[in-house]
């Protein structure tokens, strides 16, 4: 396993830890809540950031105005309720997979990319039943106890 892929990987843990943290603590429930939500905020930030790129051709100005956007969609995140915040990151998180997508697919193909796009896959995933999870225990799960 190369060192982006398994840095990627790595980077799920705060999401499990967060998610974990925010049902056994009772008392710092809400704390890990905020902190899931705004590690979420954060990597939809880094994600949208790679899009940035320094050319300077139409196409470029649209990805530089699609990270821009989304990193402020994340950002205002933090300053709604908790429930929202989590279906717009999830929106967020499946918006920048297909744009990334269809860039890999109209730009140059390797296996980078092949490699690459099959980890993203897997990263968006496990971050949107993540997310998924947390809606059901933050939201439902509770209000039925």
């Amino acid at each position: 396993m190369k060192s982006w892929q398994l840095l990627g990987y790595l980077g799920l843990l705060p999401f499990a830890g967060f998610l974990y943290l925010s049902v056994v603590l009772k008392d710092s429930s809400m704390l890990a809540q905020q902190a899931f939500i705004a590690y979420s905020a954060i990597i939809v930030s880094f994600i949208a950031g790679t899009l940035w790129r320094k050319a300077e051709d139409n196409a470029r100005l649209t990805q530089q105005v699609i990270s821009n956007l989304l990193s402020l969609i994340a950002f205002t995140t933090l300053l709604v309720p908790r429930d929202l915040a989590l279906i717009v990151l999830s929106f967020s998180f499946t918006f920048l997979f297909l744009y990334e997508k269809k860039l890999a697919m109209t730009e140059q193909v390797n296996d980078f990319d092949v490699t690459y796009m099959r980890m993203r896959f897997w990263l968006t995933f496990i971050v949107l039943s993540l997310h998924t999870s947390a809606y059901y225990l933050w939201f439902i799960y509770i209000a039925t106890q």
